[in-house]
């Protein structure tokens, strides 16, 4: 093992040993330096439900357990120990990718960092993204066995559509598909689960619709926040102009912050049409991120190529890939033309020969319009 790694791997232990309470973390960095969910996603859902962030008061029968841990404002309803420190095991790929260390980073990925002193060792990345038969339908969309596994994977080796390609463009397709693209696609798996619990029945408070609720939270926030689609979604409400009230979170995660309380408690109460609804507004605002992402480093690349970088191009195209590649599944049924935006950020393609931000907007206007977001929901790229 590489002594850097090592080390590294050492220093999360210790995050891990300390129950990692606070948000810090090492950032979802980006190379320029800013840095129905129960079915098929064919529509908007509203999530309804009180909006606090406490769930039934402790000593009812459905409360959560006097162990359970709160990370956001969220309150889990089960023990989703293990899976809050997903996101911690990603934290160190940024720095390894910096120095150049891929198979450092495929080591976390395949394996994640271990396990705290006493605990189970959390899932890894790989876990999830390695195995065909989850529920997430993106096996189905990508025509793949495992379209996550074989994205990160090819990034990681240099082959497919990286073969060729720099470090630079490599380490986008890499982080980008890890922190991103595994993770929202873990996140939709565990409502998907959540709702199908849920309208079967099960409400085993320890492993049923609840708990798998609380994953989803546990893996899009969990105790390291910064370092996952939490972070990314921030992020693009900075340059799109469209945060919250304390202005640094993004509106997308105030929603998706409700509508995961509101959903828990729907499955607290066994309602799982409220909880389906809350799902539909999680994926919502989800597809609302990922389509900023996407106008945003097509613009970028824009940029880039009237500035006469070609090569910062080539790496903006590869991260818009990547950030693309999160919700193309669940747009296409909504009329979105991913043939339009595959064509942008595909890598056989020179940077911006097939268009750039505005072509995005004109491509994702289907898709918007069926799940009621609007121009100010997107906001505007300053």
């Amino acid at each position: 093992m590489p002594r850097r790694l090592a080390l590294l791997i050492v220093t999360v232990l210790a995050l891990i040993a300390a129950g990692c309470g606070d948000d810090d973390g090492a950032g979802v960095r980006e190379l320029d330096g800013a840095d129905s969910v129960s079915g098929s996603p064919t529509g908007p859902g509203s999530a309804t439900g009180s909006g606090s962030a406490s769930a039934p008061a402790p000593g009812s029968a459905s409360a959560p357990t006097e162990a359970a841990a709160g990370d956001g404002g969220y309150e889990y309803g089960s023990d989703v120990g293990v899976h809050r420190l997903v996101l911690v095991s990603i934290c160190p790929m940024g720095d390894l990718l910096d120095e150049g260390e891929f198979g450092a980073v495929a080591t976390i990925y395949r394996e994640g960092v271990g396990a705290p002193e006493g605990g189970a060792a959390p899932p890894s990345p790989g876990d999830f993204a390695s195995e065909p038969d989850r529920a997430h339908g993106l096996d189905d969309y990508y025509d793949t066995p495992a379209p996550l596994a074989d994205f990160v994977i090819a990034a990681l080796e240099g082959t497919g559509p990286f073969e060729g390609e720099t470090d630079a463009v490599r380490a986008q397709g890499v982080e980008k598909g890890i922190q991103n693209q595994v993770m929202v696609a873990w996140v939709i798996d565990q409502l998907r689960t959540a709702v199908a619990d849920a309208e079967a029945g099960d409400f085993d408070p320890a492993e049923g619709a609840v708990h798998h609720w609380d994953q989803a939270w546990a893996l899009y926030h969990g105790a390291a926040p910064s370092c996952g689609p939490h972070a990314t979604a921030d992020k693009r409400a900075a340059d799109f102009g469209t945060v919250g009230a304390d202005g640094t979170t993004a509106r997308a995660n105030e929603a998706i912050l409700d509508a995961m309380i509101a959903g828990r408690d729907a499955l607290l109460a066994e309602d799982a049409a409220r909880a389906a609804a809350a799902a539909d507004e999680v994926l919502r605002n989800v597809v609302i991120t990922y389509s900023q992402a996407a106008v945003r480093y097509a613009t970028l690349v824009e940029e880039d190529l009237g500035a006469g970088d070609p090569e910062q191009a080539r790496v903006h195209q590869a991260e818009g890939l990547a950030f693309w590649r999160v919700i193309e599944a669940y747009v296409a049924p909504l009329g979105a033309d991913v043939d339009a935006i595959g064509a942008i950020f595909d890598l056989a393609s020179n940077p911006g020969a097939n268009g750039g931000g505005d072509q995005i907007r004109a491509a994702m206007a289907p898709a918007w319009e069926a799940l009621a977001i609007t121009a100010d929901d997107i906001g505007e790229l300053s």
